[in-house]
């Protein structure tokens, strides 16, 4: 059974809630200004002559073949989200979770980073009548995974990474994933142990805080041991090699020579970036990071911030029908019936 402490936030709504507008506005500034100062000095930097050649010279087949793989990404990602639900014990259908995912990566697009788009998912999923408890520790699953994902890739194309980056560099890949399937290991592993053995003086172990918190580990276990959460997984793998298929596809369209190891090598990175909650869209993040990539393999800067830009409005492009499906679904969530829910 969910932890009722996990219907609380982030989807219940309360009759007293304090103004935090002015609060809530200098994250936004401060995140604006971020994708601005990283987009403006690397547009300051760039040879703009050179890349107006390259898209001159561009090959419209092969940018096609990248905005067609790049558009694979978003049935992906929808049925990952609807694996996840499985896994923690509810169900929808795919045409459902493709809209969800739709109205999110249209959303997500003026939201910083992936945090907004994921609270929208959420959202709408706990709209329109499926459990807020498992909605929420569903977005936390969703967001392990595909970080779970981008870990595996970057393993894969470690060896490549080694070859060209500083040892700091490449190690540090390891060692971050090393980090993480410990952690991963070791919370499935505490899992198991009865919450009356936890070494805790017996107030704070019997606690709300920690009765509620050993529940969601309990059920993080036991969502990890559904073959639902295994599916989801792999498609998580599958979006991530999506944009680096898209990824390499841009960067031949431009003339560069990129391999298959080589974006297993550097787009992982670039990945992980756009996705932290630091900036707008992930715009300015990732192509601060696909640049730094594209550097180390020895290509062109400008090429690379012309790639990243590519990526950036394939996405944009991709999830505008979007907009459609998330005023369908404000519609459509907002006439069910608080029973629904």
């Amino acid at each position: 059974m969910m932890p009722q402490a996990l219907l609380d936030p982030p989807f219940t709504r309360s009759d007293a809630v304090p103004d935090t507008a002015p609060a809530r506005r200098w994250p936004t500034l401060v995140k604006l200004a971020v994708t601005v100062a990283i987009l403006g000095l690397l547009a300051a930097g760039a040879d703009w002559a050179a890349i107006a050649a390259r898209l001159a010279a561009a090959d419209p087949w092969l940018l096609a073949a990248g905005v067609a793989v790049k558009a694979f990404t978003l049935p992906l990602a929808a049925l990952r989200w609807r694996a996840v639900g499985r896994a923690a014990g509810f169900s929808m259908s795919r045409w459902m979770s493709f809209r969800i995912q739709m109205a999110s990566g249209f959303v997500g697009q003026i939201l910083p980073g992936s945090l907004g788009a994921d609270l929208l998912r959420g959202w709408f999923t706990w709209r329109l009548g499926h459990p807020a408890g498992a909605v929420t520790l569903t977005l936390l699953v969703d967001r392990l995974l595909a970080l779970l994902g981008v870990v595996l890739i970057g393993l894969a194309g470690l060896p490549r990474l080694v070859a060209v980056a500083p040892p700091a560099v490449a190690w540090s890949v390891l060692g971050a994933a090393l980090v993480l399937g410990a952690g991963v290991a070791a919370l499935l592993v505490a899992a198991r142990l009865p919450r009356e053995r936890l070494p805790l003086p017996a107030r704070l172990r019997d606690g709300k805080p920690v009765r509620a918190l050993w529940g969601a580990v309990a059920e993080l276990r036991a969502m990890a041991l559904r073959p639902a959460a295994w599916m989801a997984l792999l498609h998580a793998v599958g979006v991530h090699l999506a944009t680096i298929a898209t990824t390499v596809l841009f960067a031949r369209a431009f003339g560069l020579p990129l391999g298959w190891l080589d974006g297993l090598a550097i787009v992982p990175a670039a990945i992980v970036a756009s996705a932290l909650p630091v900036s707008f869209g992930g715009w300015g993040v990732r192509e601060g990071a696909m640049v730094a990539g594209f550097v180390l393999l020895g290509f062109d800067a400008g090429a690379a911030l012309l790639v990243s830009v590519m990526i950036g409005l394939s996405i944009a492009v991709l999830t505008l029908p979007g907009g459609v499906f998330w005023l369908l679904l404000r519609s459509e969530t907002s006439s069910l019936p608080d029973s629904s829910r």
